[in-house]
């Protein structure tokens, strides 16, 4: 499988310096030096705490289809947020094509920025065939999380997302993601996408 679809949202990773503008999709996936051949789509361009139920019901639906079409799927976006649009997904979004959510902690134009290696495991992790069937993923760090597991758990650290009483399912080598733990069983999902009657 090498195929791969990324959906950008905003965020972070997309932040121009200190301006509120955001970079368009293709603008964040050449500064990240992602490959050309990555089928881009230009979703939102905002911060994820401003993203909404309709915002997420028509990214999972487009995940979905793009995963039915035969594509892994990655979608980056700001971190406020990261893990409620993760577990979303999982739970919309039934297939046994990986769907990895990343993002990043630091501007591009900081010391240390870590969108260009966030990026790069997500789509390892994305087009690996032995990452399928586990559910939505959670990448950065070169950790990966089951998504019903990850949290956020500090404001500014990169290494900010863990797995409270789970733990990592792998990590990512040298560009090589590797799986060191498989969900026993699978996390319950919706039959389809809400558009309305959001029971929250």
């Amino acid at each position: 499988m090498s195929r791969v679809t990324v959906f950008t949202l905003g965020g972070t990773i997309s932040a121009r310096g200190g301006d509120a503008a955001r970079m368009t999709g293709r603008e964040v996936l050449t500064a990240l030096g992602a490959p050309e051949d990555v089928v881009l789509h230009d979703f939102r361009r905002v911060p994820s705490s401003t993203l909404t139920h309709a915002d997420l019901a028509d990214l999972a639906a487009e995940v979905r289809a793009t995963v039915a079409a035969g594509s892994g799927a990655v979608v980056v976006q700001g971190t406020d947020t990261l893990e409620e649009t993760a577990f979303l997904l999982d739970l919309l979004c039934t297939t046994e094509r990986p769907i990895v959510v990343t993002g990043a902690m630091r501007r591009p134009d900081l010391p240390g920025a870590d969108g260009p290696a966030n990026l790069a495991a997500a789509l390892a992790v994305a087009t690996d065939p032995a990452c399928r069937n586990l559910g939505v993923l959670v990448v950065l760090a070169d950790e990966i999380h089951a998504a019903r597991h990850a949290r956020k758990t500090h404001t500014t650290s990169v290494a900010t997302f863990a797995s409270p009483g789970a733990g990592p399912l792998g990590t990512v080598v040298e560009g090589e993601p590797r799986i060191l733990l498989r969900p026993a069983t699978p996390t319950a999902r919706w039959p389809s996408t809400p558009r309305s009657g959001w029971p929250w």
